[in-house]
């Protein structure tokens, strides 16, 4: 993804403003509805085909993504985004964004907490819905806090 080309010629500046500015919604929104656990909003964001890549498994229809298992009631997280890059290529782009994360195991109890940092990789494509994700893959680079609590059987 080297250095991006800003369009000089107003119309397609103005194409290239309005992907973007689509994308980095698409982007919040994905990382709102993890926090919210908004599971339909979060499965919106991928198409029929999409692949999802996460360390504790990978999904590959939107139908997985829809049925993948969530983190129960009491935990919560907080995901901040940034330093978003996208590079668009007719009705197809790539994206890249950096996220912490914040999980914390009950929220009567927010100093039991992990946190986890790296990034998002993504294929996108423009749907009759707008942009939405083809393909997302997380990459954790760190890690700290408590570790996420098991069950006991």
């Amino acid at each position: 993804m080297g250095v991006p080309a800003v369009p000089a010629d107003p119309a397609e500046l103005l194409r290239w403003l309005a992907d973007h500015a689509a994308i980095r919604a698409l982007i919040d929104a994905f990382a709102i509805s993890i926090d919210t656990r908004d599971q339909e909003t979060y499965t919106d964001t991928f198409t029929e085909d999409a692949t999802l890549s996460l360390p504790f498994g990978s999904f590959r229809s939107r139908g997985e993504i829809a049925a993948m298992p969530t983190a129960p009631p009491p935990m919560t997280s907080h995901h901040l985004v940034g330093t978003h890059r996208c590079d668009v290529n007719g009705d197809d782009a790539q994206a890249r964004w950096n996220v912490i994360a914040t999980h914390i195991f009950d929220a009567a109890q927010p100093d039991k907490h992990a946190q986890a940092g790296g990034w998002y990789e993504a294929t996108l494509r423009r749907t009759e819905q707008g942009w939405r994700f083809s393909s997302v893959q997380l990459h954790i680079k760190w890690n700290s806090g408590a570790m996420i609590p098991r069950k006991s059987s």
